[in-house]
C-alpha cells in the first residue's frame, strides 16, 4: 500500500475495504474503531455518498464505494510508482546536466571527465556548451559552470574553488639555445614575444620586480594570437616566448620540448571555480559531476 499517512482518509478507507470491518482495520492502523468510523463518516459527508452498507453483522461496499475503491487503488498505485522513481532519482545520477565550460580548459580537461561519468552512469546525460563570459545560470538553465579568473558577485550561486591556473612563460628548447634565456623584464626586450589577445586587446603579462611588486606589462610583439592553442603552436615552432597555462604545456615541459622562463618573476595566476545555483538539496547528477571535476583538477 502507498506510503500515505495512517490517518489519511484514503488509506483508512482502503484498510476498511481490505479488512471488512472497522475493528480489524483499526488493529492494522493502530487506531481505535471509533476513530475509523469517524474518518469514514467525514469522508462520506465530503463525497456526499454512502460508501458502506452497515449492519450489525457485516460491512459491505455500496456501488459508489466500489467505484471509489477502484479509483483510490489506481491513485495509490500511481503514487507508489512515482515515489519509487523519485527515490531512485535521489540516489542514482540520472537526467540531463547542463554544463558551461571555458573553451580550451573545458575541452581538454573537464569534458573528458564528464564523458567518463556518462559511461559510468547510463541514465545520466550531458548538454555541454563553451563560454568564457559570465553566465546567468538560472536564465539559461545551466546546472553547472566552470570559470577561470576572479569571480564577480555570485549572489544566489554556490562557488567551489577547484584550484589555480598557473601561468608559464616558455619557449622551445631550440629557441633558448639560439637566443639565450631572459632573466628580467628588460632582457625580454631583445626577444621575440608572442602575445594572446582578448576582444582585440593584448592580454598584459603580470610580472614582479626585485621587491616583489606586481607590474602589469603589455609586451611589444610582432605576433599576436587570439587563442592559447595558437600561441602554443608558435612557441613549439620556435617563433618566440609566450605565456601559457601550465596545464596546457605540462607534457612539453616534462619532455624538455619547452623551457620555463623567469618562473620567480611571474604573477597573474588565476583561480578556477565551479559554480551552481544554491539549493537546499543537491541532485545526484550535480554532486557526482562536481566531485569528478574536483578530482580531475
Amino acid at each position: 500500500m502507498s506510503n500515505l499517512e495512517p490517518q489519511s482518509p484514503i488509506r483508512v478507507f482502503l484498510a476498511v475495504c481490505q479488512a471488512g470491518s472497522f475493528a480489524k482495520a483499526a488493529d492494522g492502523l493502530a487506531l481505535t474503531a471509533s476513530a475509523i468510523a469517524k474518518t469514514i463518516a467525514r469522508l462520506e459527508a465530503r463525497l456526499q455518498v454512502r460508501l458502506f452498507d452497515r449492519t450489525t453483522r457485516r460491512l459491505s461496499l455500496t456501488r459508489e464505494g466500489q467505484t471509489y475503491q477502484e479509483a483510490c487503488l489506481r491513485a495509490t498505485d500511481d503514487i507508489d510508482r512515482v515515489e519509487a522513481s523519485l527515490a531512485q532519482a535521489a540516489s542514482v545520477p540520472s537526467g540531463t546536466l547542463r554544463v558551461s565550460l571555458p573553451p580550451l580548459f573545458g575541452t581538454q580537461v573537464i569534458a573528458p571527465v564528464l564523458y567518463g561519468l556518462g559511461e559510468r552512469y547510463p541514465a545520466l546525460a550531458f548538454d555541454i556548451s563553451l563560454d568564457i563570459e559570465r553566465v546567468d545560470l538560472l536564465a539559461r538553465g545551466i546546472d553547472l559552470a566552470v570559470r577561470i579568473g576572479e569571480l564577480p558577485d555570485v549572489t544566489g550561486l554556490t562557488a567551489r574553488r577547484l584550484g589555480t591556473q598557473g601561468l608559464v612563460m616558455c619557449a622551445s628548447a631550440g629557441y633558448v639555445e639560439q637566443h639565450g634565456e631572459p632573466a628580467t623584464k628588460d632582457d625580454l626586450a631583445g626577444h621575440a614575444l608572442i602575445t594572446t589577445t582578448h576582444r582585440g586587446q593584448a592580454v598584459p603579462w603580470q610580472l614582479t620586480d626585485a621587491e616583489g611588486r606586481i607590474e602589469s606589462w603589455s609586451p611589444p610583439s610582432r605576433l599576436r594570437t587570439d587563442s592559447s592553442m595558437l600561441t602554443l603552436a608558435a612557441v613549439r615552432a620556435g617563433r618566440g616566448i609566450g605565456l601559457l597555462p601550465r596545464w596546457l604545456v605540462a607534457d612539453d615541459l616534462a619532455a624538455g620540448r619547452l623551457r620555463a622562463l623567469m618562473a620567480e618573476r611571474l604573477a597573474g595566476h588565476l583561480p578556477i571555480h565551479a559554480l551552481w545555483l544554491t539549493a537546499p538539496v543537491m541532485l545526484p547528477r550535480l554532486r557526482v559531476a562536481i566531485d569528478a571535476i574536483v578530482d580531475a583538477v
